[in-house]
């Protein structure tokens, strides 16, 4: 008989673990997804694009509900887990009865920061991180709602993208002197500045939040050097941070994340977690791949296989603000590092690749990305360069053109 696994969580780390399984432990257990989301599975990434009209929210659908049936997978989403029963090996379930696991997985992802402002309570304050967001912000953007978007981050910039494409003048405020500062180099984010600027995006950076002015609703936002902002609404789109309070109510230790050893297993032995919700190494990654690779490792450990994650070389290649960007590695470069750059401003674009040792270690693209998961290869085989150094900063094609073809 199938040992019962379940699932705490129905995001794309929880979809990627199934597909996984399916390969490689399938018929093993019997498969149960929980999550509080009215809908199945979807591709978060691509909420920005749901948002600015550039696809259906129907397009973004990871698996159609067949692909979890014909894997023998029992979805259940929009229920809520309300506690773990570690001694029972129980889950509580809101408005139903308990179910039982043999193994238990938490994805339970992550939730968006709300900065703590006086004012943050007002009607007309929101965050940017499902698809009932988006319902909501496209209804601000039919409107032609004045818009403050507070974040300059990855999240802040989908969000101001989207909302101006779909017609909400936008002001977006970032607290840092640079825009995506944990992605990008000074010269790669001047350049994504201007580049969303034209899109029609007014961007303030240093700019600190310090209250939202409204009586009931939102009217104006106060930065700290006194100047207002008038708005009809704001979005808090400045981070996230896991979702640990089931784990930690259990007595699942916790830090930051869930803590995890290198096959995703908790302080419970027979409790993983993988995805936003999950601390390795002192690190939470809150990015798409490492809990991919998280995935892959867990449902091998899952499947009685040897496996074990040893971390992640993190890595951005999307479309943010409808602009191209990669970023991976040391792209910032240390002491003996060398930067090779090449910068065109008036075509938007921005290369910037970072040698140590004979190794590319780090790559910032701006505008051309066609070759970042080529570099992004090199950096995470560790590949010596020198017989391409010359050539590399054009791309695969000329570098090595017997394995581009």
């Amino acid at each position: 008989m199938s040992e019962p696994l379940v699932i705490v969580g129905n995001g794309m780390a929880a979809a990627r673990l199934v597909d996984e399984l399916a390969k490689t432990a399938l018929g093993r257990y019997a498969v149960a997804v929980i999550g509080e989301e009215p809908r199945l599975a979807y591709n978060r990434v691509l909420l920005s694009s749901v948002l600015a009209g550039e696809t259906g929210s129907h397009e973004i659908e990871l698996r159609p509900a067949d692909w979890w049936r014909n894997r023998g997978v029992t979805v259940r989403y929009g229920y809520r887990v309300t506690e773990i029963d570690v001694g029972r090996r129980e889950l509580k379930i809101a408005g139903e009865e308990s179910m039982e696991y043999s193994k238990l997985v938490l994805a339970t992802g992550s939730t968006p920061l709300r900065l703590n402002v006086p004012g943050a309570d007002l009607a007309g304050v929101h965050t940017f991180r499902d698809t009932r967001d988006v319902d909501l912000l496209l209804t601000l953007a039919a409107a032609k709602k004045r818009v403050v978007v507070v974040g300059g981050g990855l999240l802040g910039l989908e969000a101001a993208y989207g909302l101006a494409k779909a017609g909400a003048p936008v002001t977006l405020l970032h607290l840092m002197d640079r825009l995506m500062e944990r992605q990008l180099d000074g010269p790669a984010a001047d350049l994504l500045k201007t580049l969303v600027e034209r899109k029609g995006i007014r961007v303030m950076l240093n700019a600190a939040t310090t209250c939202i002015h409204g009586d009931g609703h939102v009217e104006a936002v106060e930065l700290a050097d006194g100047s207002r902002i008038e708005a009809d609404a704001v979005i808090f789109a400045a981070g996230i941070k896991p979702n640990v309070a089931l784990a930690k109510e259990a007595g699942i230790a916790v830090n930051r994340g869930v803590a995890v050893n290198d096959v995703m297993q908790t302080s419970s032995s027979d409790i993983f977690a993988l995805g936003e919700c999950a601390e390795h190494r002192g690190i939470c990654y809150g990015l798409v791949e490492p809990a991919y690779e998280q995935a892959r490792v867990l449902a091998r450990h899952l499947a009685g296989r040897p496996a074990a994650y040893q971390g992640s070389v993190v890595s951005t290649n999307l479309k943010v603000s409808g602009v191209s960007v990669f970023s991976a590695g040391d792209f910032m470069g240390g002491e003996g590092s060398e930067s090779l750059v090449l910068s065109d401003r008036r075509r938007g674009t921005y290369k910037k690749l970072v040698i140590a040792d004979g190794r590319l270690t780090g790559a910032v693209l701006i505008g051309d990305t066609v070759d970042a998961l080529w570099y992004l290869e090199l950096i995470r085989n560790r590949d010596k360069v020198a017989a391409i150094r010359t050539d590399m900063m054009f791309g695969r094609a000329l570098a090595q053109p017997s394995k581009a073809a």
